[in-house]
């Protein structure tokens, strides 16, 4: 076997350990588990042609993202006057952006993404900012229309990369104790509750004068619900009565920016173990469908794929197969060939899984699809991207 994708240090994400096209063997696979690494992607030639979706990770770009915020997340810890370069995080957002365009807008390996940059605050900045540009790329007409500013400055999506990767960056501030807490995990004790919310304050402090007002009210409006709980609690003066801002009120790259917190959040169980997308996604729509905006919600498949190239699938008649292609308008449908019974070759054509006729999926890479979501949710994806793309007002 050889290597489809670099692989990075665990321990050090900004350091390469092998180059797509090394030579694989026992001695060396015992030696990256060894480290700690536990996936790999190797080049397969049935599937060659799903290499394309792998360019997004490949690109420098994103190791700059991670070394910027890693630099910074050092140089203001426990700071009382933190500073930051703003100008390196346009400049590197920018360049992811670029290359975004060129190569897609469907981040299908996103495991890939979450877990190439390490497991800690600088991993989790960089990944949210990733996934935050690629929504705001496919959503490009959604936010034009929210903004209601000139359709050239509206979908400008710089800043929020921006956001994304400074989102967080107000836990420096507050007790260590606490920088563990996520949106998902809460302080449970009111002290440290308050304590914990106040990073989006700080957060929205240490930048609001160094970057664009669009960036510093995503940060402050990152974990405003959509529903009207979250935090911090803000008012819009309307004559004499203060109204909270909720709902359409929340800045839309704010909105956005939630998405992708929550996303990357759910990707880990309390016991550590690593959710599906489908997994991931069905608890967006129900557990926590309060928190983010409906029509991100309902689009988000068509992102993000439930079932992504080259996932195994295990179907409802007992056979195994793998997914070959993707439909950003019907992603819980995908094309899949079956696999050999020694379940490495490629067999007979490619079919599609159909909604109401032939196999079902019943778990997708050894993990089951029985909270998998219900139809309803399948066919509103379409309507979802058709009112986003076209005409239509948004919900």
């Amino acid at each position: 076997m050889k290597l489809a994708m670099t692989v990075t240090d665990p321990a050090h994400p900004e350091k390469e350990l092998l180059t797509a096209g090394y030579a694989l063997d026992e001695k060396l696979l015992d030696r990256l588990r060894g480290v700690g690494i536990t996936v790999l992607y190797v080049a397969y030639p049935d599937l060659s042609d799903l290499d394309r979706h792998l360019a997004p990770y490949l690109n420098p770009a994103r190791q700059r993202i991670y070394q910027h915020i890693k630099n910074t997340m050092t140089g203001i810890q426990g700071n009382s006057r933190p500073s930051v370069n703003f100008a390196d995080y346009y400049a590197a957002t920018r360049s992811l952006i670029s290359s975004l365009f060129r190569q897609g807008k469907h981040p299908v390996y996103l495991e890939e993404m979450l877990e190439g940059l390490g497991a800690d605050g600088i991993h989790h900045a960089a990944a949210v900012a990733h996934l935050a540009m690629v929504m705001g790329i496919r959503l490009e007409q959604y936010i034009v229309r929210q903004r209601k500013l000139p359709p050239d400055h509206a979908r400008e999506i710089t800043n929020l990369g921006v956001a994304g990767m400074l989102h967080d960056i107000g836990k420096t501030q507050i007790a260590e104790r606490l920088r563990h807490h996520t949106c998902i995990n809460e302080p449970t004790n009111p002290y440290d509750v308050a304590a914990w919310q106040a990073h989006a304050n700080w957060s929205y402090d240490i930048i609001r004068n160094g970057v664009e007002a669009s960036a510093s009210a995503a940060v402050l409006h990152h974990h405003q619900h959509f529903d009207g709980t979250g935090f911090p609690k803000m008012f819009v003066q309307r004559g004499s009565v203060g109204e909270k801002v909720e709902g359409l009120r929340i800045h839309v790259f704010g909105r956005i920016l939630l998405a992708a917190d929550l996303y990357d959040r759910l990707t880990l169980t309390p016991d550590g173990r690593r959710r599906s997308t489908v997994q991931i996604l069905h608890l967006m729509r129900t557990t926590y469908a309060g928190q983010v905006d409906p029509q991100i919600l309902r689009v988000l498949p068509s992102i993000i794929p439930p079932y992504p190239p080259g996932a195994t699938l295990k179907m409802s008649d007992g056979t195994l197969a793998a997914v070959v292609e993707f439909h950003p308008r019907e992603p819980y449908y995908p094309t899949v060939r079956r696999l050999n019974p020694e379940h490495w070759t490629l067999v007979g054509a490619p079919f599609n899984i159909l909604p109401g006729a032939g196999p079902t999926i019943t778990s997708v890479c050894g993990t089951s699809t029985s909270d998998a979501p219900p139809a309803a949710f399948y066919a509103d994806v379409s309507s979802a991207l058709q009112e986003i793309e076209g005409d239509a007002a948004p919900v």
